[in-house]
Formats: structure tokens, C-alpha cells, sequence
């Protein structure tokens, strides 16, 4: 339901009235009054905010001049707010969305607040694409341009080379988060997490530009997605994590972030515990069979506290991690062992010890064929298991894109007006 205004023309006007059950809010305006067209976008905006609250409609006094002298109106922009009153009141001239929200709550209409008062945390400058939506639909053509000639493609960090590149960078055609931040609206921390997410095809691209709309606030996207990323919802970690400490650590994680979400008062002190105590997990989780451990425990110790979503540097090794746990999950999926999925690391350990014991400190192109040659002799069952999950690993990343993706886009398309 798109909650717009709804277009009257003068005939239409007396039943919505009467049949209204809700107070009744008319935008009189004409197309060639440019304070009205100004004002429209906060019109839109306004019957989205107080849906279930207000009914919103739009008369253009140009084509039914009569509401003009039926109404005493003498200038436009002028609304007119009927409440179980015999005459409307009315306000005249362009407004802001904070002045409309006033007026209304001195005549006793509620409004709905935004769901999340995230500005005594961070403050925001601009919505999305800076409420524009001519923007919007240029970045989303370039971006659906890319997806359809496969240019859109995966990588550790975000770049853009030879017109490919990540989504984020596709979208600016450069790689810098101050280049995503500053020519898109968006914070630096959504197009890290867009670029995790991996969109793709222009199927994905398609839908997620659907999500995305001019004008919105999504300060709170990345850290909810964290939440949900952090939840069975997302992966059994407590399953699979081989440390019931850290499985406490995120629970109490998931507390605090819980409180910050709703803005419930949160002790600094308890985001400083879990931050120290993760850290301080990390020497636990050095060995190879620890590998999940270590990345989980780096994400707790970065997300405490929840960064600011222009906090870059705290956003890209987010995303790296979340990156090196998707390789985990899917090695879980593909029903890896412990052991297994330890192999790699201890293969960089035997390289590693096979390069300390050369004279010159660093093995030769000769050195490191015949050391590759009799590790695969010594692990050919592994190789093997190797080379099928790379070979099948587009497959198998499929579902758990699918599933960040849905959750990614149902909270860009639930975030509220800026």
C-alpha cells in the first residue's frame, strides 16, 4: 500500500468527505504555482507518515477554479484540515515537513513518528540520493546497464576497473567510499553491504532498486542487518560455534543492540565489555580449527558499539569478515568438517614453516612447485574435496545471497522518510 495522496476533482470532494472516518487534509494547488510543486514531495511524505491517522488528498484549483471561491481561498499553496469541525482549518503557503507535523498536532491529529529516533546518535545531513528522484532512476539504470552485460562481478573489496566492478562502485564508477557517499546520498556502510551481498544478475539488481527510494533514512539498515546476520534467523551459530563463550557474547550483543535499535538508554561501559572481552578472545582462536571463532569474535569487537554508518574503515573490515564467514557457512552447508575446514590454514602453516627454513628466507618459483607437489600428495582427499566446492561454489553460494539479499531489501523498503 503506497499511502499516496489521493487526487479529487470537485465533484469527488463533498463524498470523500462524508465518507470519510478519519480527519481530512486538502492540498489545493495548481501546476503552475511553483511553491506547490515545491511542496508535493512533503505532501507524498506526509500521507505516508500519518497513514492510519489522516487521509491526504489533492485538488488542483486550475482545472476546478469553483473550490477557490466556495473555500474563500485567495492564494496557493493552502491546505485545508476538516476535524469534526463545520469549517475547515486551513494553513497558507509552502510548508516544511516539521511545520505540517506542528500544525497538525495543535489540531489534535496524530503523527506518526519516524520508527527509530537514530538522530541522537548520528546525525544526518540528507535523505537518500538527496530526496531526488531523477538521480535515483539515472544511478539505477547505470547500475541495471552493468548488471545486464555481466559487469557487476564479486570481489574481496570494492573496485571498479575497465567498467567493472562491485555494485557500489558501478553505481559512482569509482571505487572510494567518499565517491558512493557523496555522489549517491547513501552512507559509506550500506555500499559495503551491498557489495556483500552480492548482487549480480539484473534480477537482483532489479529487485533491490525497487527497495530503494529517494529521500529516505537508512541510518539504521546497517546495524539491523547486523542483528539479523548475528541470529539463528540467519545461521545456527551457537551450533556451530565451538565456543559457548562467544555464543554468550553475542547474546548479550544482541541485547544491547536490541536497546540501542529502540533507543532504550545503553551503558558505554557495556559496549566497552563486550568489545575488551572479544578482543581478548582472539588469542583463543588462533589455530587453524578456529577460524569462524576468530571471525565472529573481530565482528563483535568492531560492532561494540554499533560504528556510525559513515565510519568507513570500521565498515570495510565488517564486510571482509562477513565475507570470510559466508566461505565458512558454505563450507558447513557442503557438510565440511572441523578438520576440514581447518586445512587451509594449516597448508599456509606448512608453506609458511617450509619458507623459515630456506637460507634466503623466501621460497623459489622451484621451491614452491615441488612443496605444492608433495602437499597434494600428502592431502589428495582433500584436494579433491577442494576442488569440488570450488567448482560448485557458485551454486551453492545462491541461497545464502538469496537469503542476505531478502533481508537487505525488506529493510530498505520498511525505512522511514528523512
Amino acid at each position: 500500500m503506497t499511502h499516496k495522496p489521493t487526487e479529487l476533482t470537485d465533484s469527488d470532494l463533498d463524498v470523500f468527505l462524508a465518507d470519510a472516518e478519519l480527519p481530512v487534509l486538502i492540498d489545493l494547488w495548481a501546476p503552475w504555482c511553483a511553491p506547490c510543486r515545491a511542496m508535493s514531495p512533503t505532501i507524498d511524505k506526509l500521507a505516508r507518515n500519518t497513514a492510519g491517522n489522516l487521509l491526504v488528498a489533492k485538488l488542483d484549483v486550475e482545472q476546478y477554479p469553483a473550490i477557490m471561491q466556495r473555500f474563500g481561498v485567495r492564494g496557493i499553496p493552502t491546505l485545508l484540515l476538516f476535524n469534526n469541525a463545520k469549517d475547515p482549518v486551513r494553513l497558507v503557503g509552502a510548508q516544511s515537513l516539521a511545520q505540517l507535523n506542528a500544525w497538525l498536532t495543535n489540531n489534535h491529529v496524530s503523527v506518526s513518528a519516524p520508527t527509530a529516533q537514530v538522530k541522537q546518535y548520528e546525525n544526518l545531513e540528507w535523505g537518500s540520493f538527496y530526496d531526488d528522484n531523477e538521480l535515483l532512476a539515472f544511478i539505477a539504470a547505470r547500475a541495471l546497464r552493468h548488471a545486464s552485460a555481466g559487469e557487476i562481478i564479486t570481489a574481496q573489496s570494492r573496485y571498479w576497473l575497465d567498467g567493472k566492478g562491485t555494485l557500489a562502485a558501478a553505481m559512482v564508477h569509482q571505487s572510494g567510499s567518499e565517491a558512493f557517499e557523496r555522489i549517491t546520498g547513501l552512507p559509506a556502510a550500506l555500499g559495503h553491504l551491498l557489495d556483500r551481498c552480492e548482487y549480480l544478475s539484473l534480477k537482483q539488481v532489479e529487485v533491490l532498486f525497487k527497495a530503494l527510494r529517494a529521500g529516505k533514512d537508512y541510518r539504521l539498515v546497517p546495524s539491523t542487518f547486523m542483528q539479523w546476520w548475528l541470529s539463528d534467523d540467519f545461521f545456527l551459530w551457537e551450533k556451530h560455534l565451538r565456543a559457548p563463550e562467544l555464543v554468550t557474547l553475542i547474546t548479550r550483543w544482541q541485547s544491547l543492540c536490541t536497546d540501542r535499535l529502540v533507543v532504550r538508554e545503553t551503558s558505554p561501559q557495556a559496549w566497552t565489555d563486550i568489545s575488551h572481552q572479544a578482543t581478548s578472545l582472539l588469542r583463543f582462536y588462533s589455530l587453524p580449527d578456529r577460524q569462524l571463532e576468530k571471525i565472529v569474535a573481530t565482528l563483535l569487537s568492531h560492532l561494540s558499539p554499533l560504528p556510525a554508518t559513515t565510519g568507513d574503515e570500521q565498515w570495510g573490515i565488517i564486510s571482509k569478515n562477513i565475507s570470510w564467514a559466508h566461505y565458512h557457512i558454505m563450507q558447513i552447508h557442503s557438510g565440511w568438517s572441523d578438520e576440514e575446514r581447518a586445512t587451509p590454514a594449516e597448508r599456509m602453516n606448512w608453506f609458511m614453516a617450509k619458507e623459515r627454513e630456506t637460507i634466503a628466507g623466501k621460497l623459489s618459483p622451484e621451491e614452491i612447485a615441488k612443496f605444492r607437489e608433495e602437499w597434494q600428495s600428502l592431502n589428495s582427499e582433500f584436494i579433491s574435496k577442494e576442488n569440488a566446492l570450488h567448482q560448485n561454489l557458485a551454486q551453492l553460494a545462491l541461497p545464502v545471497y538469496t537469503q542476505l539479499q531478502t533481508a537487505l531489501n525488506r529493510l530498505l523498503a520498511a525505512a522511514p522518510d528523512f
